[in-house]
């Protein structure tokens, strides 16, 4: 991946002291391709408390705990993010704050078709379920918009079962014909009982059955990073719980 290093310099006085100078400097690729994450670094010449990150419409505040090194991930939606041109501003908060403003070009992919079969209640909800499906669908939109400050996230993620993909992110989808979203997860083979792993260290945020996803875990890594586990026979945690990876 294509690394786009920018350094900006802040020059200061103080009092009775000849000027100083002081850096940041911000990693993070050129060009990425839409629904894909990637990766960002900062590096301090002095410790940071806390930084923000301005990305896509977002704003996150980063606890730094006086490091001069930070790693963390962003990315953009397949569904609804568009393509074109992003800033990303990253700013050290606190005595000696400084901006980097880096540009990134999220690219447009094409995704292969598939079709599936499926029972109509799943492309045509019945009446009474309807108000289920909204209410599911506020509760994971408001988990899914929380960014808690804690970074838990630790790379590379586990696979949470060893089978192959048997459906990719992002691929253009019809239920008996009719046209739907994009995918937006991966769908992976396993067998009836074959254990779940957590991706990464985190909190618990949701176990439930929900009505399009089944028995399901959302576990929240921090940062906005959250990992979601669906279509499951059981579930072995409960909302809270803090888990390991694996």
């Amino acid at each position: 991946m294509r690394m786009l290093c920018v350094v900006l310099l802040l020059f200061w006085s103080v009092a009775g002291q000849a000027a100083t100078q002081t850096q940041m400097q911000v990693a993070c690729p050129k060009v990425i391709g839409i629904g894909l994450p990637f990766r960002v670094q900062v590096d301090s010449d002095r410790p940071m408390e806390q930084i923000r990150v301005e990305w896509a419409e977002k704003t996150i505040h980063i606890p730094a705990h006086n490091a001069t090194s930070l790693e963390f991930v962003l990315g953009t939606d397949v569904l609804k993010s568009p393509t074109g041109r992003y800033r990303l501003r990253i700013t050290r908060l606190g005595l000696a704050p400084l901006s980097v403003d880096s540009v990134i070009r999220v690219d447009t992919r094409t995704f292969p078709e598939q079709r599936l079969a499926v029972a109509q209640a799943m492309v045509t909800p019945p009446a009474d379920v309807q108000e289920r499906i909204r209410q599911e669908q506020a509760l994971t939109r408001k988990i899914l918009a929380g960014v808690s400050p804690d970074n838990h996230l630790i790379l590379p993620l586990i696979r949470p079962v060893p089978g192959s993909v048997t459906s990719a992110y992002g691929l253009t989808r019809f239920f008996n014909d009719q046209p739907r979203n994009p995918h937006r997860g991966l769908d992976l083979r396993a067998a009836l009982g074959d254990p779940i792993q957590a991706a990464a260290p985190g909190q618990v945020v949701l176990a439930a059955e929900l009505y399009y996803a089944g028995r399901c875990v959302y576990i929240d890594h921090g940062l906005g990073v959250f990992t979601q586990y669906m279509h499951m026979d059981e579930i072995l945690v409960q909302g809270g719980d803090m888990v390991e990876a694996g």
